[in-house]
């Protein structure tokens, strides 16, 4: 997620909820690696991204949009490029949804994610 200010005046409420949404991010991204899973972005409504389990990898492809939604898969379940959602179906998702009011990027996520990122939802929450 790239914060870019040099096309417009820099605005400092503009750039402190876009360093909030990636903080966020960033803690969702973490806690979903550390649990053994494979993520790949979906920007907008394009086809997802190829699933990695690099942070910096997820970490450049969230927000280039106005939303994002992080397919989550099982190691057991990680699409190839010979294969289709319809064969490798995500395991759960979280949709990002930017410039709100920052803590609450993460407009919602698949219920068997919940414990996952509990702390992450609870740190957004204590932004709030």
């Amino acid at each position: 997620m790239t914060i870019v200010t040099t096309a417009y005046e820099v605005d400092p409420h503009v750039t402190r909820r876009q360093k909030v949404e990636r903080a966020i991010a960033s803690r969702a991204v973490s806690a979903l690696l550390d649990a053994g899973f494979t993520l790949a972005v979906a920007q907008g409504d394009e086809t997802p991204c190829a699933p990695t389990r690099s942070k910096k990898q997820v970490m450049l492809e969230l927000g280039e949009c106005d939303d994002d939604r992080l397919l989550v898969y099982k190691p057991d379940n990680i699409p190839t490029p010979h294969t289709t959602g319809r064969e490798h179906p995500a395991n759960g998702w979280v949709f990002f949804v930017y410039g709100n009011d920052g803590w609450d990027v993460i407009c919602d996520h698949t219920t068997n994610l919940d414990e996952v990122l509990k702390d992450t939802n609870a740190y957004a929450e204590s932004l709030s």
